[in-house]
Parts: structure tokens; sequence; C-alpha cells
């Protein structure tokens, strides 16, 4: 599946962006550590840095990792399957599971999130990050890409299921 459209490109970008995430995550905790062990220095603000890089990492790799078809799967018979019936799994598991859990989890973020901006939330540690609230923004973004990443499959399988038929 490539990423086509205006939502493949943004789907595309915060895929790519992930990557760049994971770099500056591993070279950050490097730094920590030398910081540790030759210096004997620490810093909550670079811990939680660290933190809050995983989660954003995860968080925008997951609709390009639906879009890419590299996300976890069953995948011992799946590959021997018809193109259709391979269609119809996805659209099952798409209806069934994905959506009806990422609506779950935007549903129940709704509030974490809007409580967090209203508050301008920043670190409960003293010396840790500011503006907490940005990078707990990133879960209802992350979900409605996933969201609509998940819509266009599912359009997709309907679309060439019909084409099958006709």
């Amino acid at each position: 599946m490539s990423h086509s459209g205006a939502l493949g490109q943004v789907i595309a970008w915060t895929g790519a962006f992930s990557s760049w995430l994971a770099i500056a995550m591993v070279l950050l905790q490097f730094c920590v550590v030398v910081a540790r062990y030759l210096f004997d220095a620490g810093s909550v603000m670079a811990q939680e840095a660290i933190l809050y890089l995983f989660g954003t990492m995860f968080m925008f790799a997951m609709a390009d990792a639906l879009a890419s078809d590299r996300h976890v799967r069953v995948d011992m018979l799946y590959h021997s399957y018809s193109a259709r019936r391979r269609r119809l799994i996805d659209a099952i598991g798409i209806l069934v599971f994905l959506l009806p859990l990422c609506g779950f989890m935007l549903w129940t973020s709704k509030d974490y999130v809007l409580n967090s901006w209203a508050a301008l939330e920043g670190s409960r540690e003293a010396a840790g990050l500011p503006g907490v609230f940005l990078f707990k923004t990133v879960i209802p973004v992350a979900l409605l890409l996933l969201i609509l990443q998940a819509l266009s499959i599912l359009k997709r399988c309907v679309a060439v299921k019909g084409a099958d038929n006709g």
C-alpha cells in the first residue's frame, strides 16, 4: 500500500518524523548515560524528554505502519489467502477491532488532554519539562490519523470487493 493523496502524505510525513524521533531519543539517551557515568550528573528534563520522545514516536508511527502494512498481525495464514480473503479479513479487523478501539481511546483520552490544556500542564518535577500538554496532544492527533488511515483502507477493501463482484 502506498501513501497517495493528502492524507497519505501527512501519514508518510509522520512516519518519517517518527524515524527522526527515534534517532533523537537514542542520542539523548546516550548523552544521559555519558553524563551520569562520566560526570556523575543527571537531568530530569532529559529523562522526561526521552519518555515523551518514545511516546510521540510510537503514536505517530501507528498510522504509517498501518498504511505501509508493517503493523503487527498474526500472519501465519494471512499471506497464503487470496487477495479477496485478505481484504475481507482486513475489513473485518478494521470494523470489529481497530475502529472501536481507536474510538474508545479517543473518547477516554479527551478529558485527559483537555484538562492538561486547561492547566497548561508542565512536569510534576521541579526540574522537568514544561509544556507537557503539548505532548499529550499527540494522543488524539495520532488516533485521528490512525482512524483516517483505517477508513481509507476499508474504503479500498470495499471498493475492490465491489469490483470483484461486478
